[in-house]
């Protein structure tokens, strides 16, 4: 299995939104509702942006999914998101090779911390962050927030 990350084009954008759509990723994801017309918006807005940056996941040349930080704040922080939108690559080991990849990334920005929000039931994505090196810092009623520091 040969994973790659790449570009982040309209194939992906539009993959996204099918998978994004998906009632039970929506809900490991914490994705809100969006429309199609807000996502092209938010894609075509990618180009002019200092503050998010998004890379396809590719597994032997297929798109599986995205993985990214947002809300960069230079040298200070940045919260990751990503998602595996296929679910016959879920529980491959892919989660670890997103996270080492975000890392490095997170380093190349020159970020101290990098942070992410986690719902409490998504104990694989729990277990995989933790393995990663991030704390909980904020235990509300549904979500975790968890911290990491960059070195």
């Amino acid at each position: 299995m040969v994973i790659k990350f790449v570009d982040y084009d309209e194939q992906y954008c539009d993959l996204s939104w099918a998978w994004l759509n998906d009632e039970e990723l929506r809900k490991l994801t914490l994705t809100p509702y969006f429309t199609r017309e807000s996502q092209k918006g938010w894609f075509h807005s990618l180009k002019d942006r200092t503050d998010y940056q998004i890379w396809g996941i590719e597994c032997d040349n297929k798109p599986i999914g995205a993985v990214g930080i947002k809300n960069i704040r230079e040298g200070k922080e940045a919260e990751y998101f990503g998602y595996i939108g296929e679910k016959d690559y879920w529980f491959k080991g892919i989660g670890r090779e997103m996270m080492e990849f975000i890392l490095r990334k997170a380093r190349d920005l020159g970020l101290n911390f990098l942070y992410l929000k986690v719902g409490k039931y998504n104990e694989r994505a729990i277990k995989l962050y933790q393995k990663s090196g991030f704390q909980i810092y904020d235990d509300n009623e549904e979500i975790l927030h968890m911290i990491r520091q960059i070195r």
